[in-house]
């Protein structure tokens, strides 16, 4: 896999991770919304199922255990990266590398904490993406 496909694949990743903590805040939310049961006296159907309330916790468990493996698998990519990033003999690439990537700076604020014009940081960056295509590689 190509070096620019790697870091695509990690920020798709973050994203994919992201939306489901927003899906997870939404059970959270609902679960507190669901009104406690009313008991009476009327006979109920035994094999009615579960709750609204069992219902809306169990999904918001299993969604929580698929972050939790998701983030595993996320972490072990990012050190792999970050382990081929590592290997790159050029310091200036692997701070350009890591700023963008996994410090998610803009190429302004990057540029201007290297004092180097845009122009040239987009030549380094792309010099940087070559040396890591052949440590990925």
């Amino acid at each position: 896999m190509a070096a620019k496909e790697y870091l695509k694949k990690i920020a798709r990743m973050e994203s994919y991770i992201q939306s489901k903590k927003e899906r997870l805040a939404v059970l959270k939310e609902m679960s507190s919304g669901i009104s406690s049961p009313k008991f009476d006296d009327m006979p109920r159907n035994p094999n009615k199922g579960r709750s609204r309330l069992e219902e809306t916790i169990l999904k918001y468990i299993d969604l929580e255990n698929e972050i939790k493996e998701d983030e595993k698998k996320l972490e072990y990519e990012k050190l792999y990266l970050l382990e081929a990033i590592g290997r790159i003999e050029e310091p200036e690439y692997q701070t350009i590398l890591i700023s963008r990537y996994f410090k998610y700076q803009s190429w302004n604020d990057i540029a201007n904490s290297l004092f180097y014009t845009k122009r040239w940081l987009y030549s380094l960056h792309g010099r940087a993406l070559e040396r890591l295509d052949e440590e990925l590689g």
